[in-house]
């Protein structure tokens, strides 16, 4: 622990190992940090006050995503280490009043600081009526207030289908010039590309256009495509925002990433990128993105109308490597212990997690998704 020597206030309040000790102590902790402060007692106050604060704004509970956020707490942090005199002044306090007294004070301060800041940072609920009056472009807009879904053809041969109740804002024509671009959020988005904006849930089937990136944006989140199949919902009550691939692949980033215009005008696909029968769901509140696989995953279209699922002593890699033409889905397992496992089975009218439950049980393993993937587990045949 010989580090924590030359540690500044601010540098314990943001350590993890000592924040862990503060909020969650463990005996072996307790004793480690109490040993050291007894060979360090030119430390012991430094780390009393990091302590108090620790405690007052919980950081190892807090978001600390956004870099703007623990700038500011930091410049906080800041402000106690030097002892402004226009705070000691504005508290009428003074220093030499006792340890406690200015703990308090400072706690006080603190406090205050922090729950303005958290009031004007609060990620920002962002609406359909937001992001289409921001455009800067004139709109058509298209509503279905049929109870069928309802197609809408796009200029450039792409095809959107709308569910009941929902809504999408459209330009007549996209821009087709390097000089374009419609203004979200303050900044201008410069170059060629297609733009429309989502309230409720559609199935987009983009043309492809690698020249001219198609963009979704539907609340807070932005789905960005070449070409490609995919279906959105995004309703302005509801908590979270999902994205669900069928064919190609789409990248999809949150407006609050302080990356989201390079990565808007990158040519690549970046953000969380998911492929077919894989989804993201964007939770609002916490502007958090999870990836997994689509509740009923379906054989993709390049997979041909009809995949072999019929098999006969087949070795099990044979069997995944199968599913994962199929479905367009990653089966990952150790072929060292399991490619030796036969597998006879007709796995035709089954779903995909009904196949994979099948074949798991005949080598005597087990499967869980990660990350939009399948993982499956097992000691293999050799000793069967």
């Amino acid at each position: 622990m010989d580090h924590y020597r030359d540690f500044s206030l601010g540098e314990f309040v943001w350590d993890k190992p000592f924040r862990s000790w503060v909020l969650s102590p463990t005996r072996e902790d307790d004793e480690a940090w109490q040993s050291w402060l007894t060979a360090n007692p030119d430390k012991r106050e430094t780390v009393e006050r990091a302590r108090q604060l620790v405690l007052s704004i919980r950081p190892a509970n807090a978001s600390l995503s956004s870099p703007e956020k623990r700038k500011a707490l930091e410049r906080i942090v800041e402000r106690l280490e030097v002892r402004s005199p226009e705070v000691v002044e504005s508290l009428h306090l003074r220093w030499y009043a006792g340890r406690p007294a200015r703990i308090a004070a400072m706690l006080v301060l603190l406090a205050g600081l922090a729950w303005i800041f958290w009031l004007r940072h609060q990620p920002k609920a962002i609406g359909y009526d937001q992001l289409v009056a921001a455009a800067n472009v004139e709109m058509r807009e298209t509503v279905n207030k049929t109870t069928h879904p309802l197609t809408v053809a796009l200029e450039d041969g792409s095809r959107i289908t709308l569910d009941p109740g929902s809504k999408m804002s459209y330009p007549a024509r996209f821009s087709s010039s390097r000089h374009g671009g419609a203004r979200h959020g303050g900044a201008r988005h410069t170059g060629a590309r297609r733009e429309v904006f989502l309230s409720g849930k559609a199935f987009f089937d983009i043309a492809k256009d690698p020249s001219r990136p198609f963009f979704v944006y539907a609340n807070e989140l932005v789905t960005k495509v070449l070409g490609t199949s995919f279906t959105i919902r995004s309703y302005t009550n509801e908590r979270e925002v999902s994205v669900a691939v069928k064919t190609g692949k789409v990248a999809v980033f949150s407006r609050e990433d302080p990356d989201a215009t390079e990565k808007q005008s990158s040519r690549e696909l970046t953000g969380v990128v998911i492929e077919p029968n894989q989804q993201v769901v964007f939770v609002r509140k916490t502007v958090k993105i999870t990836k997994s696989l689509v509740p009923e995953p379906e054989v993709v279209a390049n997979a041909g109308a009809a995949p072999h699922f019929e098999f006969d002593e087949a070795p099990v890699s044979a069997v995944f490597s199968a599913l994962q033409s199929a479905y367009g889905i990653e089966i990952i397992y150790d072929k060292n212990i399991m490619d030796e496992c036969p597998v006879t089975a007709t796995l035709t009218e089954m779903s995909l997690y009904e196949k994979l439950d099948l074949i798991c049980k005949a080598v005597d393993a087990s499967y869980k998704s990660i990350d939009g993937r399948i993982v499956v587990e097992g000691k293999g045949c050799r000793n069967n």
